[in-house]
């Protein structure tokens, strides 16, 4: 793994645990109370690791939303406004876009997340595309540029899911995934929230018409746990370094090469913007 993305995986560390602790608090909500019903089809013997690497013990809020007008609080969204609609752009992968870029959002996150939770990497690059739709609607000269190559970059990587090779322990990367994302679960408001549905050895969504009855959370706030716990637990803390880079290797190296091709076929038509030259040099050299 280049220099560039270890710092990137080491930093993100610090960052998604600060990132997961302000998600761990209530909310003045019903968040705190109530109680869950386990709703995972298959519960295969998921462990829950222990340490000071895994996830934080301190408690933490939500932002304040309760001082806000209703119609700017986004847990007042609909579900078809935080799927297709303006609401996208409240979502934690929007942010994370517009934050760092696309490049980084797929080097730091969307490629490192195991095959067999597939379905988080795909809502997440969907969402984010999505939301271009409507943060560039109004947009000056040259956003059409950024626009199109963005949200190209992550449709091509949801095309290239489709033929991600598994690792050579594939049961290693996936076990070390979901026991992340089931621990920072655990230490969130929510303590009985279910991030993921197993499923054949494969994780995928709940209905979301079920959340907030069963957990006593909005569907954003569900979205928003979940995309930081998916954070966090992409960053592999409870494994080795070297193993981790070993493990990812073949995905991450599949993903460069499947949208480093796509670019090259696409050009003219998809131009690369200015300020994701550099990066886009970087990976035809060193690859991801």
């Amino acid at each position: 793994m280049p220099k560039r993305t270890q710092a990137l995986l080491g930093g993100a560390t610090a960052l998604f645990l600060g990132a997961i602790v302000v998600l761990a608090g209530c909310t003045g909500s019903s968040a705190c109370g109530g109680d869950a019903v386990p709703i995972r089809e298959s519960t295969a013997a998921v462990s829950r690791p222990e340490g000071p690497h895994v996830v934080p013990t301190a408690a933490a809020r939500l932002p304040d939303y309760d001082n806000l007008d209703p119609q700017d609080d986004p847990r007042n969204l609909t579900d078809v406004d935080l799927n297709d609609g303006p609401g996208t752009q409240e979502l934690g992968a929007s942010k994370l876009l517009r934050e760092i870029g696309v490049m980084e959002l797929m080097d730091s996150y969307i490629i490192n997340i195991p095959p067999s939770a597939q379905f988080i990497a795909r809502w997440d690059a969907n969402k984010a595309a999505v939301s271009n739709l409507y943060y560039f609607a109004d947009a000056g000269d040259g956003a059409e540029i950024v626009d199109t190559f963005e949200s190209s970059v992550l449709g091509w990587a949801q095309g290239a899911m489709g033929a991600l090779p598994e690792p050579g322990d594939a049961q290693e990367l996936h076990d070390a995934f979901f026991d992340v994302l089931e621990a920072c679960g655990r230490a969130s408001a929510w303590p009985d929230v279910e991030l993921f549905v197993l499923h054949e050895g494969r994780g995928g969504d709940m209905m979301s018409h079920l959340i907030e009855p069963t957990f006593g959370m909005t569907y954003f706030e569900y979205q928003e746990l979940r995309h930081q716990c998916a954070r966090y637990a992409a960053t592999y803390p409870t494994l080795e370094p070297s193993v981790r880079d070993d493990l990812l290797a073949p995905q991450r190296a599949h993903y460069a090469r499947v949208i480093l091709d796509r670019l090259d076929n696409e050009l003219p038509l998809v131009r690369i913007p200015p300020r994701y030259r550099a990066e886009i040099d970087d990976l035809r050299a060193n690859g991801w």
